[in-house]
């Protein structure tokens, strides 16, 4: 995660289905913890807010038919949640204040305005406005909520500026741009050998944490293979993808569907993939975390 030291977001809580906390409690029930964010009534008993989660409350919470509770946002809860439901849990990228988001989205809202894609940020847990006279507290923006510029300017004025928060980049994910029409000579089978390459440097590899393409990034998810040039484009809005490989050599018609995509988006992110083996494999994914990671709009 981008922070691990233990710190919470201010006010920061999230709903959880409760099938995927009894799943979490039977597999890991001596280690996991977490606890409730309000007061809750369980078989006549009032358990108040900040209390431990008990495997046993979750069985009898199912049995009542309820289907979600609000919990604390805990750095540590979520690694849990990442790790047995990766999709529905991605790992945040950024831990961002007040003031970071505020400059960030103006950002992306000027880099919006020269492009068809629409860049914004993703929330990772639930967040509250301030507490009203009433003591209440209303959740401004929900786990997974798109954050973008506009949304954001009608709901700061409710939010705390002391608040912090763990967001994703709406873009993630890589496509495999390759070829596997035969031509000049070079056989279907080679060029499905140099897709299956690059497909298993990605998603097979074991990989140390040095080579972590992104804390978001899930590779038996994330990886889509194009080979239809005229495919290229609808591929990356559908997918919202993050970055183009290039797979092997360039003809007319690749060309051209790879600057249909830049007229698209002036801010794609492409790079050219080498002829792997053994000795380039982790310069190769070295470079495809840096060029992933890098926003093209930004002045180096």
């Amino acid at each position: 995660m981008a922070c691990t030291d233990g710190i919470r977001p201010v006010g920061s809580v999230m709903k959880i289905d409760t099938e995927k906390l009894n799943h979490i409690f039977a597999k890991y029930n001596n280690e996991f913890e977490c606890h409730y964010q309000s007061d809750l009534f369980l078989g006549g008993k009032k358990i108040r807010a900040g209390s431990e989660i008990m495997a046993l409350h979750v069985i009898k919470l199912r049995e009542a038919g309820v289907k979600e509770i609000d919990v604390v946002y805990d750095v540590t809860m979520y690694e849990y949640l990442t790790r047995e439901f990766p999709g529905d849990y991605r790992k945040p990228v950024l831990w961002l204040d007040y003031y970071q988001v505020d400059r960030l989205l103006e950002e992306l809202e000027k880099v919006n305005g020269q492009s068809r894609r629409k860049r914004f940020l993703t929330i990772i847990g639930d967040v509250y406005g301030r507490q009203t006279q009433a003591l209440q507290k209303n959740i401004v923006m929900r786990h997974g909520d798109r954050l973008e510029y506009n949304k954001w300017k009608t709901m700061k004025m409710l939010i705390d500026s002391q608040q912090k928060f763990f967001c994703r980049n709406s873009e993630h994910g890589i496509i495999l741009f390759v070829n596997l029409k035969s031509e000049g000579g070079q056989d279907y089978v080679s060029k499905f050998n140099r897709h299956a390459e690059l497909t298993t440097a990605i998603v097979s590899r074991r990989k140390s944490g040095m080579m972590e393409i992104s804390p978001d990034f899930i590779p038996s998810e994330d990886v889509y293979s194009v080979t239809i040039p005229g495919k290229l484009l609808e591929e990356y809005i559908q997918t919202g993808a993050r970055l183009i490989i290039i797979g092997d050599e360039l003809t007319k018609t690749h060309k051209e569907a790879l600057l249909q995509v830049r007229d698209y988006d002036p801010f794609v992110r492409m790079m050219v993939a080498p002829p792997l083996d053994p000795q380039n494999l982790d310069h190769f994914l070295q470079q495809v975390k840096i060029v992933y990671n890098t926003d093209r709009w930004k002045k180096t």
